[in-house]
């Protein structure tokens, strides 16, 4: 130390302790690596039950079972759909917006005369949406007018056509039926090549017709909005909604949910639900009927397949049920 009491190799010191200390922290790590190496070895020491072998490829969960492509094929039931029954269905819910006669006028959407075979989305002085144009590709055969008509916004996302489309397979092939016959030379029914692929590549049939447990628990969450959309869009073309509203294909609506069923003053109801008429519109009975109309009543003139998804189905009894000067209680409201 000098006079003034201050180390001079302080410095040299401070950088000894700081070497020393690198050199013992690189041996250490050193050491480390021989006694606990990155790699695990070929062979384990201690071998566990239920683990896989070092090396061995880890188990893959199994892949998810391909979703369905789409609709049924209609392909095996046209030879012997029943024409008449798509006829009504024709008439009762697309003449509203179609025109079916040779040469009729377009109106909200284009006239069905001779549409299959013709160029998809091509009907001449008829503005078809873009989305539509973009998926215009060939004519329409039956592929493409099953797969059109089962769901067209499925079909064409973003199409202006504001039907939620025909869910039941049977229902399909009687309106593409019916649509063939719409032309001075229908197109050729399909071969028998055709008819036996098509039913080959079909997908089971899902279980469908079950007895339902009942529609009250899906009144808990009910939208009005999407019920009253749903009757707007699929509805409207042959039932009045307003109060005293006219009769029009079916009867008018308002007030239905607790009124008497199948008693609509001035409207003349068929033969197979004359039996049922004068019981009540309870909110099941309604469901059982919206379910399907066809299986609820056999025989009914309503072609309409039916609201198969039992929350909608709710949505849809809860918007009638308001629109009403009544309205009853629905149960788990």
């Amino acid at each position: 130390m000098n006079e003034k009491g201050r180390d001079r190799l302080l410095g040299n010191k401070i950088a000894a302790a700081l070497l020393t200390a690198g050199l013992i922290f690189w041996g250490a790590n050193r050491i480390a690596s021989i006694l606990v190496p990155h790699e695990a070895p070929k062979t384990p020491a201690i071998k566990l039950a239920g683990l896989p072998a070092t090396g061995a490829a880890t188990p893959q969960a199994a892949p998810a079972a391909a979703a369905p492509s789409g609709p049924a094929s209609v392909i095996p039931l046209l030879a012997k759909a029943d024409v008449a029954k798509g006829q009504t269905f024709v008439q009762e819910q697309c003449a509203a917006c179609h025109t079916l006669n040779q040469g009729g006028a377009n109106g909200v959407g284009p006239n069905l005369y001779g549409v299959l075979g013709s160029p998809m989305f091509a009907k001449a002085g008829f503005s078809f949406s873009s989305a539509a144009k973009a998926k215009a590709k060939g004519n329409w055969d039956y592929a493409k007018m099953n797969d059109w008509l089962a769901s067209p916004p499925t079909y064409v996302p973003g199409t202006a056509m504001p039907y939620a489309g025909i869910k039941n397979t049977e229902t399909r092939a009687d309106v593409i039926a019916y649509l063939r016959t719409l032309a001075a030379k229908p197109l050729p029914l399909p071969s028998a090549t055709e008819v036996k692929a098509a039913s080959t590549s079909a997908p089971a049939p899902a279980a469908g017709g079950a007895p339902s447990s009942g529609i009250a628990p899906f009144f808990a969450h009910v939208d009005l909005a999407k019920g009253q959309t749903l009757v707007q869009e699929q509805c409207t073309s042959c039932h009045s909604l307003a109060k005293g509203g006219p009769t029009l294909v079916g009867p008018n609506l308002y007030g239905i949910v607790g009124a008497k069923m199948f008693s609509h003053p001035g409207f003349n109801y068929s033969a197979a639900v004359k039996g049922k008429a004068g019981g009540t519109w309870t909110p099941q009975e309604m469901s059982d009927w919206l379910k399907s109309p066809m299986t609820f009543a056999p025989g009914t003139m309503m072609a309409y397949p039916g609201i198969k998804n039992d929350q909608t189905r709710a949505d849809v009894i809860a918007y009638l049920n308001k629109n009403s000067a009544s309205p009853i209680k629905l149960t788990s409201q």
